[in-house]
């Protein structure tokens, strides 16, 4: 299956509060919603970056948004690569509502995780982006994921 990936954004990090998946401040509201789709990521195969959500947030820590099959479907999760007591989420629009979601520990309770997420499938995200949180919140860039 061809996964076409566009990007929208070319910023590598931007502070909480910018223009982000639409309206200022929408990703920072998001609710929290993983679903049930995918809660170990790490069972998933043909892993690899979705194109154009790299960000490096200091050092040589970095996040993304990376991409895998498990079951048949696509799935979407963030991730942070070289990091300390960080934490990662991943941002997504929901394709049926258009509605701006979090998703953070893969046991899709927690807004935060302290690697990766749970993936959310591409039936449901249709953009997707890495949430960083240190002493301050960054965003990587938002990009269309079908």
């Amino acid at each position: 299956m061809l996964r076409k990936i566009i990007a929208t954004a070319s910023v590598t990090t931007v502070a909480a509060g910018a223009v982000l998946m639409g309206s200022a401040g929408a990703a920072s509201a998001a609710p929290l919603w993983c679903g049930s789709w995918l809660k170990e990521p790490s069972r998933a195969t043909n892993v690899s970056a979705v194109p154009g959500t790299y960000a490096n947030v200091g050092g040589s820590t970095y996040i993304r948004v990376n991409q895998g099959t498990y079951g048949g479907k696509w799935d979407a999760w963030a991730k942070m690569y070289n990091y300390g007591f960080d934490s990662v989420a991943l941002i997504w629009v929901n394709q049926s509502d258009k509605a701006i979601y979090q998703c953070g520990n893969r046991d899709g309770a927690r807004e935060w995780a302290q690697d990766y997420t749970a993936g959310v499938d591409d039936a449901h995200a249709y953009k997707v982006q890495a949430k960083y949180q240190h002493s301050n919140v960054f965003y990587g860039p938002t990009v269309v994921w079908r």
